[in-house]
């Protein structure tokens, strides 16, 4: 029986970046499958009234690093988008539009 597991993410998010590319490659080691759910990560942060770590300049900074080291220690190819935060809606709405036979291809 192959166990799955929901991975919520926004294309915006570094840290969704980090975790798609873990992602992969238990998905080719074991015996489980991620159901990938986008959500708009800027939009929970406006529901629940909070300020996302990018527009807090010490926070910014910190994620920068954080990402960086996560990166280095599952060797993982990252470089910080210049261009960080986008807004993300587009390609939410784009994954969520096409045949799901075609999410994969999207994502990937």
């Amino acid at each position: 029986m192959i166990k799955s597991i929901d991975f919520y993410f926004d294309f915006v998010s570094p840290y969704s970046f980090l975790a798609h590319k873990r992602i992969r490659k238990i998905e080719n080691e074991e015996k489980i499958k991620f159901i990938y759910k986008p959500i708009l990560l800027g939009g929970l942060h406006n529901l629940i009234g909070i300020t996302a770590p990018a527009f807090i300049n010490p926070k910014a900074k910190f994620m920068v690093r954080d990402c960086k080291m996560v990166a280095n220690k599952f060797d993982i190819k990252f470089k910080f988008n210049s261009k960080f935060p986008i807004n993300s809606l587009n390609l939410l709405r784009g994954l969520l539009s096409i045949n799901s036979d075609k999410k994969k291809t999207y994502i990937y």
